[in-house]
């Protein structure tokens, strides 16, 4: 049994819920669902967090780096420093 009805129309069925009600929601169901497909904001903010992470291990590798070629050349101050007040 299929009923054709116009947005004007509204006849009750034995739960009380109205067709045109029912019309509504599944088309504005359907909006957000096709909304909620095309929408690519998320794979934008995916693309961001691959950058950030790719930069902030740049830099930890080029701290990693200098920490140990700082570490080395205050180890010659001191040595000198050692040296030459003893």
């Amino acid at each position: 049994m299929r009923f054709e009805i116009s947005k004007s129309e509204s006849r009750s069925c034995e739960c009380g819920l109205k067709f045109i009600n029912i019309y509504l929601e599944c088309s504005i169901m359907k909006k957000q669902l096709q909304n909620f497909i095309n929408d690519e904001s998320g794979a934008t903010a995916i693309e961001y967090g691959l950058l950030a992470a790719l930069v902030a291990l740049g830099i930890a590798a080029g701290a990693t780096a200098l920490g140990t070629q700082l570490g080395a050349l205050f180890t010659r101050i001191s040595t000198r420093l050692a040296a030459a007040v003893f």
